[in-house]
This record gives structure tokens, sequence and C-alpha cells, in this order.
């Protein structure tokens, strides 16, 4: 009798995980964009991105900790870009341009705390990528009426990271981008 007590309180027994809840899905965590237009879903998971790096790179204890958060975070945007690195219809504050001799102007927005879109700033860098803008083209006259923190509509093809720090790259990015399309956002009407 003893021998059948075990088996048959195994099966009269609730098992364990009857009697518990699985725990519910951490909330994801809200973006934040720098423009208050509402962001592109695709930039908003652009952003998440970089969040969930910043996070894993803040928690991290070790140089090479930081390191895999800045490779992961890498990887994660090229795959969830894709082959054509397209950014369609971004919101963003306008940050800074810098006017060269040559003609040409760099802009740099900002689509969320820290996450800088931005052409190269001088034409040596620029040589091979052709991100300035002409200072008398459509764009370069748009460029130089706006005012730092002017919200701005774009579209661009995202070049790639300025390299630089394991903490530049994953706390403060910047972004090249040869911008297609810039547009000041109306202020709502009051």
């Amino acid at each position: 009798m003893w021998k059948l007590l075990p088996i048959v309180v195994l099966f009269l027994a609730p098992s364990a995980t009857a009697q518990t809840k699985p725990s519910p899905a951490p909330a994801p965590q809200a973006i934040i964009g720098s423009a208050k237009a509402p962001l592109a879903p695709h930039e908003a998971d652009y952003i998440r991105i970089v969040d969930d790096a910043r996070r894993q790179y803040l928690s991290a204890r070790s140089n090479d900790g930081r390191e895999s958060a800045r490779v992961a975070m890498q990887s994660a945007v090229h795959n969830f870009m894709g082959l054509a690195h397209n950014a369609e219809n971004w919101v963003g504050v306008f940050k800074e341009t810098k006017k060269n001799p040559l003609g040409t102007q760099s802009v740099e927005i900002e689509i969320s705390p820290g996450v800088t879109i931005a052409t190269w700033d001088n034409p040596a860098s620029d040589a091979s990528y052709f991100t300035l803008f002409q200072q008398n083209s459509p764009m370069g006259k748009l460029v130089s009426g706006l005012s730092i923190g002017d919200e701005v509509s774009f579209s661009a093809n995202l070049l790639g990271a300025v390299v630089s720090s394991d903490e530049d790259m994953v706390l403060r990015p910047v972004v090249i981008a040869k911008f297609s399309k810039l547009e000041r956002i109306a202020p709502p009407a009051k």
C-alpha cells in the first residue's frame, strides 16, 4: 500500500502549472520621439531598437558586455531596415546646419533624445556620398530658413552610423543619411 500511495497522490494532487497563472508580458516601453508629431511606425520601431540597446549597454558590467550591446544593436538595425535602409516620412527636430565655402551645407535632425540623423558636415567626408545640400537648391534654402527646434518631416536613405566609441554609438548615435525629402511641419493652429 505504501508503494501505491505516492502514485495516487501524484494523480490526485493538482499540478503546479495548473495552479499558477503565466506572468503577463511586460508592457512595451513608451517610445519617445523628439518631435510632437506622431512617429511613423517604422521610425518608432527603429527608436525601440536603439532604446533596447541603451538599456543593455547601461546594465552591462564589462567592456565586452557594452561592446556586445553595440554589436547587437547594429545587427538588429541592419536586420530590421533590410537592404534598402530607407526612412520614409520620419519626423524629428532640426538641430543644426553648417555652411561651407564650397556652397554646400549640412543638416542634423534629432528623431529621439540623443538619436541624430545627419548629413556629413564637410565636403571631404562627403566626397563619395553626396549627402550635403547645395545652398541654392530647394532643400538647401529650406534648411537655411529653419530655426533650431523646428519640427521636420523627411525621407532619406540611411547610409550608416558614424563610427566612434561604443558609448557614443549606443547612447548618442549619429546616422549619416542622403535626404530625398525634407519639409518643415507647420505648428498646429491655436
